[in-house]
């Protein structure tokens, strides 16, 4: 008994310290700031999800909103809410996309499988459908959202995932447009260049808006890689293709994601 009661004790100190964790979390946004979260486990990728909604007002069921869809939602939801806040951008609603329980950032935003990879991957296939069938209608449903654009965000193997749901063709893209920080675009022998040439054959761009950007800081690999497709990217031809970038000086990978979800929201119209 005595051993049940001090394992009693120390599951309810836990619980409490993380749901002080949490609340402190809060805490630190503007209480001004409208929120709302729930978790949902995906029939698509079978992983559960901690999913945030933020505003800078309540939801106006009247009014048409930019909706921008958050990758790593568990590193960079107060910050880009923060980032919403001072800019005043109250026509644009925040859904942050985070994990509850183990993070699956290496399945989820990776395609194809690298068997090279330290754990599992190659699963966007799967992402894209818990998106497109999941998450995307319940948001819109639940909080009768009328989205004017929708915006993917990623940074890092997250930016890779954004390039490759606007390249992709094999499954719709619900998305107007992209933020792609610092990707990842040595991902698979630098498939996404391959993936490229083929979306401007298939004019997979048309009507799209795409914002890139690299750390100067963030080394020689990166760079490069960043270099050559922005090039190549610029030698397309696709209709009505909104494409910019940028070189975030004295910037590391570590500090790319929050200057680059800054600059990129320049792309929403």
């Amino acid at each position: 008994m005595i051993i049940y009661s001090n394992t009693k004790t120390t599951v309810l100190f836990l619980c409490f310290f993380a749901c002080l964790l949490i609340s402190c979390a809060e805490e630190d946004l503007p209480p001004t700031i409208k929120q709302e979260r729930f978790i949902v486990k995906s029939n698509s990728t079978k992983f559960k999800y901690a999913i945030k909604v933020a505003s800078l007002k309540e939801i106006d069921n009247t009014k048409q909103y930019h909706v921008v869809y958050l990758l790593d939602g568990d590193d960079y939801y107060n910050e880009c809410v923060e980032v919403l806040n001072s800019e005043g951008k109250d026509n644009i609603i925040l859904v942050s996309i985070g994990y509850s329980g183990d993070n699956e950032r290496g399945t989820d935003y990776s395609y194809p499988y690298d068997r090279g990879f330290d754990g599992d991957s190659g699963g966007a296939k799967k992402f894209i459908d818990f998106l497109n069938l999941e998450l995307i209608p319940r948001v819109e449903e639940d909080y009768h959202i009328n989205s004017l654009t929708k915006t993917i965000y990623g940074h890092s193997l997250g930016g890779y995932f954004a390039l490759y749901v606007m390249m992709q063709e094999e499954q719709e893209n619900l998305f107007d447009n992209a933020i792609a920080i610092s990707p990842n675009l040595m991902w698979y022998n630098s498939y996404i260049f391959n993936l490229e040439l083929n979306a401007r054959e298939q004019n997979t761009l048309d009507d799209k808006s795409l914002y890139i950007a690299m750390g100067d800081l963030e080394g020689v690999g990166m760079n490069t890689s960043y270099s050559a497709l922005v090039k190549q990217i610029e030698s397309s031809n696709y209709n009505d293709f909104n494409f910019s970038y940028d070189r975030l000086i004295n910037t590391s990978h570590r500090n790319s994601p929050i200057k680059g979800f800054k600059n990129g929201l320049q792309i929403i119209e």
